[in-house]
């Protein structure tokens, strides 16, 4: 038995078994130590006739290094890198609430400084139109053809003038 074992781990490690037969290897070597230890030299001989390099550890291995990671203190704990983020994009918003604040008190100061400035250019506006309107009733009086004939009596009107006359 101990020699179809041990042939057996020899198949394994050459890859030469199916995997039912393989499955069933390693369980019986997860339960018997000393077929760990054999399944451990024969890779270390794989190992060292297939490269020629060699590399032996400790079986209890693992083992410490888990006992020494449980003990050792975390130091480098993960940071969040949403942190900077948000101060980055807090200080965008303060930035621009600042320049809001500065542009609307400065057209405040500009209304405060000249208030009559609107009333103004209103009453300007309204005298140029009333200049406007006294130039325009004159054009109107100027070329009404009432005014012509009310004003001529001894001219005709400028339609009966431009009429066509038959001889």
């Amino acid at each position: 038995m101990q020699e179809q074992l041990n042939e057996k781990l020899s198949l394994l490690l050459d890859d030469q078994l199916d995997g039912a037969q393989a499955l069933s290897l390693l369980k019986a070597t997860r339960a018997d130590p000393a077929l760990q230890a054999k399944l451990r030299r024969y890779s270390l001989i794989s190992q060292a006739l297939k490269s020629e390099q060699c590399a032996v550890a400790r079986a209890d291995l693992v083992g410490n290094i888990h006992r020494q990671l449980e003990t050792e203190p975390a130091y480098f704990l993960p940071r969040k890198k949403g942190s900077d983020l948000v101060k980055k994009n807090g200080l965008a918003v303060a930035a621009s609430v600042v320049l809001a604040v500065v542009w609307l008190s400065a057209a405040q100061v500009q209304r405060s400084a000249a208030p009559n400035v609107d009333v103004n250019t209103i009453a300007q506006r309204s005298a140029e139109a009333e200049q406007m309107n006294a130039r325009f009733k004159e054009y109107l009086q100027a070329h009404d053809n009432v005014w012509y004939v009310d004003n001529n009596d001894g001219v005709q009107s400028y339609t009966r003038v431009a009429s066509y006359q038959q001889k």
